[in-house]
């Protein structure tokens, strides 16, 4: 009997938990390090940090909770690198299962105020300081932006008929993407809706910001590459250039 109590009593002891030393990257990097392994500034990530705090903070009062800044330093790195949760965790500290949770948390933060920040340009002001910005930085006047997909590697879709149409051309499972930048390489639109096999055409035909300009031809044009056709309000390289200022347009 006193056996049996021995053994239940050691079962009731808890066992120590482990913590690791972590990493604050904002001190153990210069801003050099800390750009090539997040891409972006400090002031950058900071304001994220700011931006998700209010969604990710834990309600929880046990010891040792991610902090903001923690969840938000571990998606980031996450984000820039697309390295193992374990690596990352290894190095910053955190444990993996901490940094799935995180990249989730600061993930759906994000999503949830994306249309806040990511807006194209829909008034004159607006307009005019994007293309004030192409023409001081490229010389290329009244231009709203230039666009182009890219392929984002997803995993295989559980449904057949999805297996299929995410596969693109290069042979993987994929997201076909549609971004538009300004001349401070910003987004300003984004569409995340269609798989892999859709082509780029597809997709701005699609688009609200096409819907937007054939409407409004005066406004200015975007900039895009040969995958797209060439409109009043869409710019694309000359197919065959024969002259030196068509090979200079491109």
């Amino acid at each position: 009997m006193a056996l049996i109590q021995a053994i239940i009593g050691e079962n009731k002891i808890r066992k120590n938990r482990i913590f690791r030393d972590r990493l604050n990257p904002l001190d153990a990097y210069d801003d050099h390090e800390f750009l090539l392994r997040y891409r972006m500034t400090r002031q950058c990530l900071m304001d994220i940090i700011d931006i998700v705090r209010a969604d990710v903070m834990h309600e929880t009062k046990r010891s040792n909770a991610l902090t903001p800044e923690e969840q938000t330093f571990a998606a980031i790195r996450y984000y820039a690198t697309g390295s193992f949760q374990q690596v990352i965790g290894d190095i910053m500290g955190f444990s993996q299962p901490s940094v799935s949770r995180s990249v989730k948390r600061v993930s759906t933060a994000l999503s949830n105020i994306a249309g806040q920040i990511i807006k194209f340009p829909m008034d004159n002001r607006q307009m005019q300081y994007v293309k004030e910005g192409f023409m001081n930085e490229f010389k290329f006047p009244n231009v709203l932006g230039c666009e182009d997909g890219s392929l984002i590697p997803i995993k295989a879709p559980s449904s057949r008929e999805d297996v299929y149409t995410c596969i693109c051309r290069k042979g993987y499972h994929a997201l076909n993407v549609q971004g538009i930048c300004d001349s401070r390489k910003k987004f300003t639109n984004l569409v995340v809706k269609y798989p892999g096999s859709a082509h780029d055409a597809f997709i701005w035909s699609q688009s609200g910001v096409q819907t937007f300009l054939s409407q409004n031809q005066q406004s200015g044009y975007l900039l895009g590459d040969q995958a797209y056709p060439l409109k009043p309000f869409l710019l694309t390289p000359v197919r065959d250039p024969r002259t030196p200022a068509e090979e200079l347009f491109n």
